[in-house]
C-alpha cells in the first residue's frame, strides 16, 4: 500500500492555496490511519484518536500501544507526574508516508499509568532530557 501521488478531491486547496481546518483533520486522520495500516500499529477500541489541523492526539489505555508506536516510528518520550498518583507519558512522533503529496504529520501518543507502574526500559531511556 502506497500513499496518494495527488490531493484527493476532498483535499483541494481554497483560491487562496491553503487546505481548510476540515481538510486538514481529515488529511492528518487519514494519514494516522495509513501508518495504522501500513506499519502495523495497534487499532482498538481502546484507543481514541483525535485529529487536530496540526496533529494526531492517540490517547491509549494500554502502554503496549506507546512501546509499539516507539519500536515502530521511534520519537521521545515525556512524563508528566499527576497529584492522584499518576503518571502521564507521552510519545512524541510521525506518521508514515512515502509520498511528497501526503506530508508527515506529528502524532502525540499518551498513556496514564500508575506512577509505581514499571515501564519497558526502551520506553524509560527514551524519555527527552
Amino acid at each position: 500500500m502506497t500513499t496518494p501521488t495527488s490531493l484527493p478531491a476532498a483535499w483541494r486547496r481554497t483560491s487562496r492555496g491553503q487546505l481548510t481546518a476540515a481538510q486538514l483533520r481529515e488529511r492528518n486522520e487519514t494519514s494516522y490511519e495509513t501508518t495504522c495500516a501500513v506499519r502495523g500499529l495497534p487499532v482498538s477500541t481502546h484507543i481514541a484518536v483525535t485529529a487536530t489541523e496540526s496533529s494526531v492526539l492517540v490517547t491509549a489505555t494500554d502502554m503496549d500501544v506507546l512501546a509499539d508506536w516507539l519500536f515502530v516510528q521511534g520519537g521521545s518520550v515525556s512524563r508528566t507526574g499527576l497529584p492522584s498518583g499518576q503518571t502521564v507519558w507521552t510519545l512524541r512522533t510521525v506518521t508514515w508516508s512515502d509520498s511528497p503529496v501526503v506530508p508527515v504529520v506529528p502524532v502525540f501518543v499518551s498513556v496514564v499509568a500508575p506512577s509505581e507502574q514499571t515501564v519497558l526500559h526502551e520506553i524509560a531511556t527514551a524519555v527527552a532530557s
